[in-house]
């Protein structure tokens, strides 16, 4: 890989987890790096620096969240694009050698994913290669969290470059795919077959796991202060909330079970994929509850607690103190308003109803809000009057997944029925009971249309139609090459690999 240039945050506040307020350090400078080093709060920082670097509207701020993947996915079939830029991905012009202005266009955002992911890989690295040197630094296990952590997330954005980058491991796992990168060097880190990267991505889970065996979030223990991104007193314990429930904004215990899921099951292996979500679903109840319904009536009102993105259920997501400018002119984004731009993401009321089948669901019911004759996404709505417990944040890893995986890998299609069940009786369709004798093929239909009602906004329908190579959900969409992005051109050309 092509040498990145380093970014090391120097000064931030614990008190938030901003996206914004840290600064670029020259990677050659390694004294300011060891100056970072010297404490656990520099550890800290180091992570909250990654975090706040994930935020940016080239990664999960939004186009690996709510525009490019969701566009990509052919949710918004018949919105009124008014830019050139949401018609090329949803009519998925950088594959289209013929369009070339579309796929000028495409091919920056794929360099800046490229690169801002793998800056951060970097980011990452420049801790890790330090952190067991340093362990005198750290009180009581906090060496352990804190590397486990790392070793988590590095895993977590190598596997959503796989996803993009390389073919279903069904079709493409003897193919050479991406760097795995593990050092922090100049050096060219050679392209890995996908079935080594799938080796190395479970390899740091499993060293994550087994460092964060004692976070706080499994314990339900109060974090330090370089563990969360808020301190005691904050508003959390306002709101009678316990303090480990923040350790959802960083790679925890459970966010490093469900991502293991997730490349399991990317695989093809179904039983470790299992066991991997169903230990996430036996802690559900305590660590994980599902969306209150008092929580959902009190939408629109002035009361506090108004859970639009049902937080409760979110295992890892990202504290973006920026959201509402992110998605300014895309979804239904905040007390504000539009500004005049005009990118907006809207679907028509036949187009909603289509997706959701019943106006029972609770989806159906708190997770849009019209615009004209339009609707837009409103999960993310942003209200001065709600506590911020419920909002500045995106969810990358959410509970209803767990039990998606455990419905598609149950050795008995019964059993798949009961997990799928659990979400849809929490979603407000108790009165609409799935047929439990119904084929294995009628069961993946009606995972595949809960992924679509689930996961509006948030990037992952698209990484479910390319591991099942579906390619029926858009007439723009030829074949599976599609799915896949080629490396940047400045990556292949720098590594020597043209």
């Amino acid at each position: 890989m092509k040498k990145i240039k380093i970014l090391l945050m120097t000064t931030i506040s614990l008190m938030i987890m901003s996206c914004e307020d840290w600064l670029d350090v020259n990677a050659s400078s390694q004294l300011d790096r060891n100056e970072l080093f010297k404490t656990e709060n520099g550890y800290g920082e180091a992570l909250i620096g990654v975090y706040g670097k994930m935020c940016d509207a080239s990664l999960y701020g939004r186009e690996l969240t709510f525009n490019m993947l969701d566009l990509m996915s052919a949710y918004y079939t018949t919105a009124p694009f008014q830019t050139k830029g949401l018609m090329y991905w949803y009519k998925y012009a950088y594959a289209d050698p013929t369009n070339t202005e579309g796929v000028s266009y495409c091919e920056k955002y794929i360099e800046d994913i490229w690169n801002n992911i793998y800056t951060q890989i970097a980011n990452l690295n420049s801790l890790l290669e330090t952190i067991d040197d340093n362990q005198s630094v750290f009180s009581e296990n906090n060496y352990e969290l804190i590397k486990g952590e790392a070793l988590g997330l590095r895993a977590f954005l190598h596997f959503d470059l796989l996803r993009l980058f390389a073919e279903a491991y069904s079709i493409g796992k003897d193919k050479e795919s991406i760097p795995y990168v593990t050092k922090l060097t100049a050096e060219v880190t050679p392209l890995f077959k996908q079935e080594s990267v799938i080796m190395m991505i479970l390899e740091d889970l499993e060293n994550a796991k087994k460092l964060l065996e004692n976070d706080p979030m499994r314990l339900g223990s109060t974090p330090d202060g370089c563990l969360a991104s808020l301190p005691s007193g904050s508003y959390l314990s306002s709101d009678k909330i316990q303090m480990w429930h923040n350790r959802r904004f960083r790679f925890n215990y459970y966010a490093t079970i469900a991502t293991m899921a997730r490349v399991y099951l990317w695989k093809g292996d179904q039983v470790n994929a299992l066991r991997c979500a169903q230990e996430v679903i036996t802690d559900q109840e305590t660590k994980f509850p599902w969306v209150l319904k008092t929580n959902l009536s009190n939408i629109g009102k002035t009361t506090r607690n108004q859970d639009r993105s049902f937080v409760t259920e979110h295992i890892f997501a990202l504290n973006m103190t920026n959201l509402e400018e992110l998605m300014d002119t895309y979804n239904f984004d905040g007390e504000q308003g539009m500004s005049t731009g005009w990118n907006n993401l809207q679907v028509n009321s036949a187009q909603k109803s289509a997706v959701y089948e019943n106006t029972a669901d609770l989806r159906y019911l708190y997770w849009f809000e019209e615009y004209g004759s339009w609707y837009m996404i409103s999960k993310f709505y942003q209200n001065s009057s709600v506590a911020r417990y419920f909002q500045e944040r995106v969810p990358l890893i959410r509970l209803s997944e767990m039990y998606y995986i455990a419905a598609e890998c149950a050795s008995i299609t019964a059993d798949g029925v009961e997990f799928l069940e659990n979400v849809r009786n929490n979603r407000g369709l108790t009165s609409f009971a799935l047929n439990k004798s119904m084929s294995k093929e009628e069961l993946e239909s009606e995972i595949r249309k809960e992924y679509k009602k689930e996961f509006w906004g948030e990037g992952q329908l698209w990484y479910y139609y390319k591991r099942k190579s579906y390619t029926a959900f858009s007439a723009h969409m030829k074949n599976v090459d599609f799915f896949t992005f080629n490396r940047p051109d400045t990556e292949e050309s720098n590594a020597g690999r043209n």
